[in-house]
């Protein structure tokens, strides 16, 4: 009996070496493991998707930045794209700081809002708490159209202070929608980094600790994206990961190098993001609108007469082509620069009431979470917009304008902020 226990015993031992040696060196088995405090790329022996090329490489950082050898600033490839504090002021806003990267946050902020707002359980919450609380106001007499100025808190307050867990559903479903409308709701594709280069760096490539270790992975539904981003999210979300670069190159890839080269028409020789650190308007349509155009006004347009000679894409410039869903409003140091950009009533006039503005320069986004604003004519005489910027202010409050479009008096901004900003953004409202 004794003889037959110790064989036994030595067969599972040596079935638990086997199991063991399986799991350390398994092909699919993805390591987390870190050291402590560090942040970046996932560390991993089989991450998935396709390793990128360095062919692809070169002409993605070339397309974004404007050659293989430059190396991003750190505000992008060491930066994640990482909320306000949760269930606080601002907690709906993204730590946009400056740049092209606070341009590039902004833009991706309105999705955010649209799926904070107008998407999900919290909006239908939201929706039927504003419903009883009007409800209740008109049994007892209530004002609905004045904000409760003492306390600084709206029917809306819950809403726009959302926990965790909202901030990663309302970023993950911004982002695939971004992702899926880039690619023309065709494709999309997600780029992720790992620990290690994925090729070997020649001397015409740079390395810049993130696009030579990147996996991408190909979605062909908008429901694939959407699971996907789900399960990715986390890197998105960390501080130090490079999430904003990565990315800016998922919606170059979802777009397609030649498709994005055709949209941008004659500015197809620029990066994206120009070397002074501004955002393009060609990134920018491309983000709100899913084509890279580097124009402002409906449909297209002739050339100019000092264009002419040298514009060689198709019957002349494209603009934008049908009535977008977010807005965008734009203010250039006074009347005559404006009009000089022709921004279009298509954009102007948006689907959802809510606008990306660019004021002198200064990137922000004005919202409202009545989604029946922009069918009613009666509503739009006098109401109320929400203006986010991630501009430190004294005020503990969100920022609110109240509109009135049947007089000709300036805005009277409720929370009395810096008089010369809001002159500013005024006359961007104003030209709507």
């Amino acid at each position: 009996v004794g003889d037959t226990a110790s064989v036994q015993a030595m067969v599972c031992h040596q079935r638990f070496r086997q199991k063991l040696h399986f799991v350390r060196w398994s092909p699919y088995r993805v390591l987390f493991a870190r050291k402590a405090g560090e942040d970046g790329p996932v560390a991993s022996t089989s991450l998935g998707g396709e390793v990128i090329s360095m062919e692809d490489a070169s002409v993605l950082k070339t397309l974004c930045w404007g050659s293989p050898n430059i190396i991003p600033r750190p505000e992008w490839i060491k930066t994640g794209v990482i909320f306000n504090e949760a269930e606080s002021l601002y907690a709906f806003g993204l730590k946009a700081i400056q740049g092209a990267t606070k341009a590039f946050q902004i833009i991706l902020e309105s999705y955010v809002l649209k799926h904070l707002m107008f998407e999900g359980k919290s909006a239908k919450k939201a929706v039927k708490e504003r419903r009883d609380s009007l409800r209740r106001q008109s049994i007892y007499g209530g004002n609905e159209t004045e904000p409760k100025e003492k306390t600084g808190v709206t029917d809306w307050d819950t809403l726009f202070r959302p926990n965790e867990v909202i901030q990663r559903d309302i970023l993950s479903g911004a982002i695939a929608e971004l992702l899926w409308k880039c690619g023309d709701k065709q494709q999309a594709v997600v780029a992720v980094p790992e620990a290690n280069p994925v090729f070997e760096n020649p001397i015409s490539f740079t390395c810049d600790g993130v696009t030579e270790k990147l996996h991408l992975f190909r979605y062909t539904t908008e429901g694939e994206i959407k699971s996907a981003m789900k399960k990715h999210i986390s890197f998105f979300l960390e501080e130090k990961s490079g999430g904003l670069a990565c990315l800016l190159y998922s919606i170059a890839l979802s777009k397609g190098f030649q498709d994005l080269k055709t949209d941008m028409q004659d500015q197809g020789k620029f990066p994206l993001v120009d070397p002074e650190d501004k955002m393009t308007f060609c990134l920018s349509n491309l983000m709100m609108t899913g084509c890279a155009s580097p124009y402002l006004h409906n449909g297209i347009i002739s050339p100019d007469e000092e264009d002419a000679a040298h514009f060689q894409f198709g019957d002349g410039k494209v603009g934008i082509i049908t009535r977008n869903e977010i807005g965008f409003l734009i203010w250039k140091e006074d009347k005559e620069a404006t009009q000089e950009m022709n921004v279009g009533s298509r954009l102007k006039t948006p689907v959802l009431p809510i606008w990306v503005t660019c004021v002198n320069d200064n990137w922000g986004v004005l919202f409202n979470p009545n989604r029946d604003l922009m069918k009613s004519y009666s509503a739009e005489n006098r109401f109320q917009l929400y203006y986010f910027s991630n501009t430190l202010t004294k005020e503990k409050r969100n920022t609110v304008l109240m509109i009135d479009t049947r007089t000709k008096t300036s805005i009277r901004n409720m929370n009395d902020n810096d008089e010369i900003e809001e002159d500013a953004l005024e006359k961007a409202i104003q030209s709507k």
